[in-house]
């Protein structure tokens, strides 16, 4: 292979780089493409060349180029699985050069991923310069829409201040796991968690620290649960956390080691450190409740009762009923 050394695209005297993987196991045909680009003056080309499937091989795990050029009638493996291979891996956009081939071909390689389909009895300078071009700029353009789009699900299903799930999106969850829990028979329990003053915080130190602290309890609550649990801000300074395959036991077990957990916290305010931070939870089990509303009540009352006597604890406690 020759120039080794992964480039990214970018401005290099006044040129823009793009480096160019090119496979094909005729030297003829990598030499004309070398030339080809070589003509450039607007883009600085950096070729690899790869003349072999070994090579080829080592070059997905060492380079990561702008733009494929991949010849379909190769030694060894073929270049269509080796297009697909690419593909896979997302590596990079492909333009496919090849001596042999037709439309049916082409429409193939397309459909197997290809950006674009060059038969090289076509290849001038125009041509492949203006496809290298398009292919990598339609490549960032996914990229980028696909960037936005994760951004966009992102934010519709997590709440933007904690980082946790949104309350839309623990509803639909609740439902999913309700609907579930029904079918099979399985255990099923709620967390509905409150901080306890939480008007005080805001009042005596502001809504800067309040936010603060609303982040510390949420990834508190997130990393002393499960993976399977589904953690979320409710609304304001409550959140709910859907416990699937849970019974009422050992969710009172867990509600008592997050409220541990919570009151244990040393929050770092402007020099001070607030240590008197606490929550109240109140607890349920699913038991074919008709729908989500009324089983998210069930949850909503323990927590009532968990603030009407005292705050900073469990309700209901080890040995009452959840009904």
């Amino acid at each position: 292979m020759s120039k080794s050394g992964t480039q990214s695209r970018r401005q290099t005297s006044n040129r823009e780089r793009l480096t160019v993987l090119v496979y094909d196991d005729d030297e003829a045909y990598r030499k004309l493409i070398r030339s080809i680009l070589g003509q450039s003056r607007k883009v600085e080309f950096n070729i690899l060349e790869v003349r072999n499937s070994r090579q080829m091989g080592t070059a997905l795990k060492r380079h990561i180029p702008d733009v494929y050029i991949l010849d379909l009638e190769l030694k060894g493996k073929s270049g269509m699985d080796w297009l697909r291979e690419i593909t896979e891996k997302d590596i990079a956009p492909v333009v496919i050069v090849t001596g042999s081939g037709n439309e049916q071909t082409a429409v193939e390689a397309m459909k197997s991923g290809a950006y674009d389909y060059i038969p090289k009895a076509y290849l001038t300078y125009d041509l492949i310069f203006k496809s290298l071009l398009n292919v990598r700029e339609k490549w960032e353009l996914l990229r980028e829409r696909e960037r936005l789009q994760k951004e966009l699900t992102h934010m519709a299903m997590y709440d933007g201040l904690t980082d946790i799930l949104s309350r839309h999106a623990l509803l639909e969850q609740a439902e999913v796991e309700r609907q579930r829990t029904k079918r099979y028979k399985r255990d099923l329990s709620l967390l509905m968690i409150d901080i306890d003053h939480f008007k005080k915080v805001n009042d005596t130190y502001g809504h800067i620290t309040g936010d603060l602290v609303l982040k510390e309890v949420a990834q508190n609550l997130k990393k002393q649960t499960r993976r399977s649990d589904f953690v979320g801000r409710y609304g304001g300074e409550e959140f709910l956390i859907i416990l699937p395959e849970t019974s009422i036991g050992k969710a009172l077990v867990l509600a008592e080691k997050l409220r541990r957990r919570v009151s244990e916290l040393a929050i770092p305010i402007d020099g001070k450190v607030l240590k008197d931070t606490t929550v109240s939870i109140g607890v349920a089990e699913y038991k074919d409740d008709s729908n989500i509303d009324e089983f998210i009540n069930r949850s909503d009352k323990w927590l009532y009762a968990a603030k009407e006597n005292g705050r900073n604890q469990v309700q209901p406690q080890s040995g009452k009923n959840d009904h």
